[in-house]
């Protein structure tokens, strides 16, 4: 008996420890988000992701803005999406403020999504995060992310 139970136990801590190393990437990664001077966000790859190369290139594949309560705003489609080769090639590094094509207003609450791949690998991350340019009443503006562009309109 007690040889079964710790075979048992051997099993699931085994089956924890697999799943626990294939799970803890997670589905969708979280790009920076800064205010620049005009009052725009930079969005960009975090420097992180280079790791040991630091003149890495990523290939944006697509880009989209999503406002809450009413949907898709703008969305760019850039090459390589489900096989299709369209002539517009985009590429960043690390840190580099991507180019979403909006204006970002004040007090909306954003989702902004987009697909990178390492160029050269085929492996493809989803990006997404939320945020809100608040101002307040004496003119301060800065930037919530995450849960706290949600809180407090």
């Amino acid at each position: 008996m007690k040889q079964r139970l710790s075979l048992w136990f051997l099993i699931n801590f085994q089956l924890l420890a697999i799943t626990g190393c294939y799970f803890h990437r997670p589905m969708v990664y979280k790009p920076d988000i800064v205010l620049k001077k005009d009052g725009q966000p930079c969005i960009s790859i975090p420097v992180s992701e280079t790791r040991f190369h630091s003149n890495r290139q990523f290939d944006i594949l697509m880009g989209e803005v999503v406002q809450e309560g009413v949907g898709t705003l703008w969305r760019k489609m850039y090459f390589n999406i489900q096989n299709i080769n369209l002539p517009i090639k985009y590429y960043v590094q690390a840190g580099e403020c991507l180019h979403f094509e909006y204006l970002f207003q004040e007090n909306i609450t954003y989702s902004i999504d987009f697909v990178s791949t390492v160029r050269g690998n085929d492996e493809q991350k989803t990006w997404d995060r939320e945020f809100r340019i608040k101002k307040d009443a004496d003119g301060t503006v800065k930037l919530l992310l995450d849960l706290d562009a949600r809180e407090d309109k």
